[in-house]
C-alpha cells in the first residue's frame, strides 16, 4: 500500500500541477473556451490510462503461467525505465517548471491557438497517467495483493489532486524542489524492488538463469502474510530468499540513482572523486571475489555410476519348467554413462555376463521423496546359460511333458505326427530393464530389472512350437530416505562449491572490470577538462615614475556588491591659517 500511495502522490502531484498551471493561467488570461476544452482533454486522458492499466491486467490474467511471468518483467522493466527518466527529469526541471509552463502557454496566447493548451494538458495527463498505470501494474504484481495496493493508489491521486487544487487557489505553498527529492529518493528504493521482482520474474519465465544463487535467508523476517512482509516485500521487493543476480541489481540501482537524486542539482559531479570511488568498488569487489574462490567448499564426490540390483520377490516357474527351482544371478547391476533428454546408454551386468544397453528410451519421470528423476527403459537379451540359472531344465520334451505344462491341451501348431518321440527345447533369456536417473548428477537412482525366460520346441520334422514363458524373476533397487538424504546433501554441496567457486567469483569479477572501466574513464576525463585561464589585471604605475599631475589621487576601496550610499568619502583636510 505504501508503495502505490508513493506512486500515485508522486505521478499525480506532478500532473495536478501542469494542469493547475495551465488552468491558473487560462483564468488570468480569461480564456473560458480554452479552459473548458482542456479539462475534456484532462478526462479523455484519464480514460486512456484507465482503460491501459485494465488492459494489461486483464492480458496478464488469461497468460499461462510462464507467459504471465515473462509479461510481468517486461511491465517491470518498463515501469523502471518510466520511473528512472521521471526522476532525473523533474530534478533537473523541478524548479523551473512553472516558468516553462507559462513561457509555452504565453507563446500559445501569441499565436491565438486555444488547441496548444488542451493538447499541452492531455499529453501531460497522458505521459503521467501512462508511468503511473504501468508502475502500478507492476507494483500490483509485485505485491500479490491488489486490494490494499488500488487502495493506497486511491489514496496518493487523491491526496496529489487536493495539493495540486490548493496551490491551483493559492492556499497551499510548497517547497516543490525538496518535495520532488524526497519522493524521488523513496521512489529510488520502490523501483529498486521493482528491479529485483524484474530479475526474480525473469528467472521464473526461463529468461535468467545466471545468478541465482542465494545469498542470505530472510524467511524469519519477510514472513508472507505479516505486516513487515507486505512493507518490504511491496515497497522494496525484497524477497524471503533472494537470490544474487537481484541483490546485485538491487543494490547498483539505488547506489548510482539515489546519487543522482541526492546530488545537489546546481553543483558538477567531480570526475576525479567518481574515479577514486568507482576504482575503489572495484578492488572491493575484486578481493571479495578472490575470498570467496579461495573459501568456495570442495566438489562432493558424485554418487556411483553403477547400481546395485539385488533380487526382489520369489522367481516363478510353469509350463515345461513347473516346480523346478531358479537360481538368480549373483551381483546383478545396471550403470549410465550417457543420458540426454529422451535417451540414455548403460550396461546390465548379470553375474559374470555383461549386456549393453544402448537403446535406453524414454524420458519420463518418476518421483521419489518429491524428488523427480528422468526414467528410461530397454528390453535386451542377455546371453546367460540357462544350466546356470536352472540347473533342472530339460533339453528335451515329449508331446505328453507339453501337453502337462500346457493344462492339459495340446498348443497351437504342435502336430503329433510329426513331432516325433522328443525334440530339443531353445531357452531364450530377456530382460526388461527399467533405470531412473538423479537430476543432478546423472547417476542411476533406481533401477527394476524383469528377467523372462521363454521356451521353444524345435522337433525336427514339422514346425517349430512356442511353449510360451516359463520362468520369471526379478531385480532390482528403489531408493531409501537415506540415499535421498545423502543425494540431497550432496546436491547442496555441489551448488555451494560452483557458486563460491565459479558464479560468484565470475559475477563479481565482470563488476569489477565494469567500475575499472568506469574509473579509467572518469581519471582520463578528469585529466582533460580544461582549465579556466587567469584573467591578467593592470600593471600598478610605478612609484615616482611619469608625470606627477596626471597621477590621479587613490579613491576609497569599493565593493560592487556594496550599497553605494554606504561608501565613505576620505575626510577633508582642514587648510592652515
Amino acid at each position: 500500500m505504501l508503495a502505490t500511495l508513493i506512486i500515485g502522490l508522486r505521478e499525480g502531484l506532478e500532473a495536478a500541477l501542469i494542469v493547475g498551471i495551465i488552468a491558473a493561467f487560462l483564468r488570468r488570461q480569461q480564456r473560458n473556451d480554452a479552459l473548458r476544452w482542456m479539462w475534456i482533454g484532462v478526462i479523455v486522458a484519464v480514460l486512456i490510462c484507465v482503460g491501459v492499466a485494465i488492459g494489461f491486467e486483464a492480458l496478464s490474467r488469461d497468460l499461462p503461467q510462464q507467459q504471465q511471468e515473462a509479461l510481468e518483467t517486461v511491465i517491470g522493466a518498463v515501469a523502471v525505465a518510466m520511473v528512472t527518466y521521471m526522476i532525473v527529469w523533474m530534478r533537473k526541471h523541478s524548479r523551473d517548471l512553472k516558468g516553462d509552463l507559462e513561457s509555452a502557454a504565453s507563446d500559445a496566447i501569441t499565436n491565438g491557438s486555444a488547441f496548444a493548451f488542451v493538447l499541452m494538458a492531455f499529453l501531460a495527463v497522458l505521459r503521467e497517467g501512462l508511468e503511473t498505470a504501468v508502475f502500478l501494474v507492476a507494483a500490483f504484481n509485485a505485491s500479490g495483493n491488489a486490494g490494499p495496493s488500488a487502495a493506497g493508489a486511491i489514496l496518493g491521486i487523491a491526496i496529489a489532486v487536493a495539493l495540486g487544487y490548493g496551490i491551483y487557489r493559492g492556499g497551499v505553498r510548497i517547497n516543490l524542489a525538496r518535495f520532488f527529492t524526497i519522493t524521488g529518493l523513496l521512489l529510488v528504493f520502490v523501483a529498486a524492488g521493482l528491479v529485483m521482482t524484474a530479475l526474480h520474474t525473469a528467472h521464473e519465465a526461463g529468461w535468467l538463469d545466471v545468478g541465482q544463487q542465494q545469498v542470505v535467508d530472510l524467511s524469519w523476517l519477510v514472513r508472507p502474510g505479516s505486516v513487515q512482509s507486505s512493507l518490504l516485500t511491496g515497497v522494496l521487493g525484497l524477497q524471503p530468499k533472494p537470490v544474487l543476480v537481484e541483490v546485485v541489481g538491487w543494490l547498483i540501482y539505488v547506489v548510482v540513482v539515489g546519487t543522482i537524486v541526492l546530488w545537489p542539482a546546481g553543483r558538477t559531479f567531480p570526475r576525479r572523486l567518481a574515479a577514486i570511488a568507482t576504482g575503489a568498488c572495484a578492488a572491493v569487489l575484486s578481493i571479495a571475489a578472490l575470498v570467496v574462490f579461495l573459501t568456495a567448499p570442495a566438489s562432493p564426490a558424485p554418487p556411483s555410476s553403477t547400481l546395485a540390483a539385488p533380487p526382489t520377490g520369489t522367481p516363478t516357474t510353469s509350463g515345461i519348467l513347473s516346480g523346478t527351482a531358479v537360481q538368480v544371478p549373483a551381483d546383478v547391476s545396471v550403470s549410465v554413462s550417457t543420458t540426454d533428454a529422451d535417451s540414455a546408454t548403460g550396461e546390465l551386468t548379470s553375474g559374470a555376463v555383461t549386456t549393453p544397453l544402448e537403446r535406453l528410451s524414454g524420458g519420463e519421470t518418476t518421483t521419489f521423496g518429491g524428488l523427480s528423476a528422468p526414467t528410461f527403459d530397454q528390453v535386451v537379451t542377455p546371453n546367460l546359460p540357462i544350466t546356470a540359472l536352472i540347473p533342472g531344465a530339460p533339453t528335451r520334451v515329449s508331446v505328453a511333458q507339453i501337453v502337462a505344462g500346457n493344462g492339459g491341451r495340446l498348443p497351437v501348431g504342435l502336430d503329433t505326427r510329426r513331432f516325433g518321440e522328443s525334440a530339443p527345447v531353445v531357452y531364450v533369456v530377456s530382460a526388461s530393464v527399467t533405470v531412473s536417473v538423479d537430476p543432478y548428477f546423472a547417476r542411476p537412482l533406481a533401477a527394476d530389472v524383469r528377467y523372462a525366460i521363454t521356451a521353444t520346441a524345435t522337433p525336427e520334422k514339422g514346425s517349430a512350437v512356442v511353449l510360451g514363458r516359463v520362468a520369471t524373476f526379478d531385480t532390482g533397487h528403489q531408493p531409501t530416505a537415506a540415499d535421498l538424504t545423502a543425494l540431497g546433501a550432496a546436491k547442496d554441496q555441489l551448488d555451494r562449491h560452483h557458486s563460491r567457486g565459479v558464479t560468484v567469483p565470475l559475477t563479481l569479477t565482470v563488476f569489477a572490470a565494469v567500475f575499472a572501466a568506469l574509473a579509467a574513464l572518469c581519471a582520463m576525463a578528469s585529466r582533460r577538462r580544461p582549465t579556466r585561464p587567469t584573467p591578467s589585471t593592470p600593471s600598478a604605475p610605478v612609484s615616482g615614475g611619469g608625470d606627477p599631475s596626471t597621477l590621479e589621487p587613490p579613491g576609497p576601496d569599493v565593493n560592487p556588491d556594496m550599497d553605494p550610499a554606504a561608501v565613505v568619502a576620505p575626510p577633508e583636510k582642514k587648510e592652515r591659517t
